[in-house]
């Protein structure tokens, strides 16, 4: 009796959006959409995306998890982030996508967090954000990099820029904070991430980032002058624009 293949097709189940039926803006599934597409891209996996409504998930999915995002392939089922990157860089190793870069690692570690308090009202000011952001900055203009660990994107980029679009997205609406345009190396790696095809592909719109974070009790309020701009049934919008003098800087 011969033993079956594995199968090289996993799933991955993503939160869904506004409509309970689209693709929300998770910046933890965005970043294995990433990671998913660009194993695909180098032929290692296929894979399909599969949007949960949390409020009222299928009944096939509940028996695997109550958060997201999750990953099956076959039988195995994770829930871990770190333990669904392992399960990857082990099972489909085509594009390595590891990286050894500790300043790298290290120069993105708190900008999440930072953003999260700033726009919770746990920070006051966007000073703390502001010097992440600044820190990022300077390490990306030390190593002229198009992405944090070099010219190709890393598991870490996977994970950072989805943060950083919530960031940028996010701040403007409920704060009219704006990464200012003097960090030319950021806005020069947000730049590389708006041409690259998986970056593009996986991005959720203004308006599903506005959603997330409005779900959010903790979130300042939408202000009334901007619920309008950030409508979730108009036409989706995707702020991938840079500043002007950014295009000719890489």
């Amino acid at each position: 009796m011969s033993s079956k293949k594995p199968s090289n097709h996993v799933i991955l189940y993503v939160r869904a959006g506004w409509d309970g039926t689209g693709y929300g803006a998770c910046p933890f599934c965005q970043r294995f959409y990433m990671v998913l597409d660009l194993k695909a891209k180098g032929g290692a996996l296929t894979y399909d995306i599969i949007s949960v409504n949390t409020a009222r998930p299928p009944p096939e999915f509940r028996k695997f998890a109550n958060r997201l995002p999750v990953l099956k392939h076959e039988d195995e089922v994770i829930m871990d982030t770190e333990e669904i990157q392992q399960y990857l860089d082990a099972n489909f190793p085509k594009p390595d996508l590891r990286y050894t870069n500790r300043d790298a690692h290290t120069a993105c570690l708190d900008v999440f967090s930072k953003f999260s308090f700033f726009i919770k009202n746990v920070s006051h000011t966007s000073d703390h954000l502001l010097k992440e952001l600044s820190y990022l900055d300077s390490f990306m203009d030390r190593t002229g990099n198009k992405f944090m660990c070099g010219d190709e994107l890393t598991n870490l980029d996977c994970n950072v820029l989805p943060k950083l679009q919530h960031i940028r997205v996010a701040s403007k609406a409920f704060k009219d904070f704006e990464i200012p345009r003097s960090m030319t190396y950021l806005w020069g790696y947000l730049a590389s991430a708006y041409k690259n095809d998986t970056f593009k592909k996986t991005c959720p719109s203004d308006q599903e980032i506005v959603h997330h974070w409005s779900e959010k009790k903790e979130t300042t309020p939408l202000p009334e002058s901007k619920q309008k701009l950030y409508m979730v049934e108009a036409t989706p919008r995707f702020s991938m624009d840079v500043p002007a003098y950014v295009n000719g800087h890489h």
